[in-house]
């Protein structure tokens, strides 16, 4: 019976490390920024915490998010903001769904999911309308 134990308490811990390997910092796919990922109640959230370029041209003031259609957020500044929400694990796809990422690019979010690939980088797909295909992907690299 222990024996039994030992070895459901080392599954679970395995599964408890696989769904926590998408911790940490990640350089998005140009290496323009980086990208903090962490874990808030079970949901997973990345922020950027790092631009190659931090200050408008002016080299003054801090670049915003430009692009966002709505006047209001338009002015936040990209500098930690949170363009990766409430991914969720899911241990039988052994990947991250039903979260969603901006592009502080174009000012649009779309619906996501991310995989750990066999070479340690993270693959993103982005996608509009629940369709999978109809959208793009990206890949991250650790920073």
């Amino acid at each position: 019976m222990r024996n039994w134990l030992v070895v459901l308490s080392l599954f679970v811990g395995l599964q408890s490390f696989a769904q926590n390997e998408i911790l940490g910092t990640w350089y998005n796919d140009i290496k323009s920024s980086k990208i903090e990922i962490y874990e808030e109640k079970g949901l997973y959230y990345g922020r950027i915490i790092w631009l190659e370029d931090p200050a408008n041209s002016d080299g003054s003031t801090p670049r915003v998010d430009e692009f966002n259609e709505d006047p209001a957020l338009a002015k936040r500044e990209l500098m930690n903001l949170v363009i990766l929400q409430e991914l969720k694990w899911n241990r039988s796809e052994k990947e991250w769904q039903e979260g969603t990422i901006y592009d502080p690019n174009n000012g649009k979010t779309y619906e996501c999911y991310c995989l750990l690939q066999e070479d340690g980088t993270l693959y993103f797909k982005g996608y509009v309308l629940g369709i999978t295909w109809l959208g793009r992907s990206t890949v991250w690299t650790r920073a």
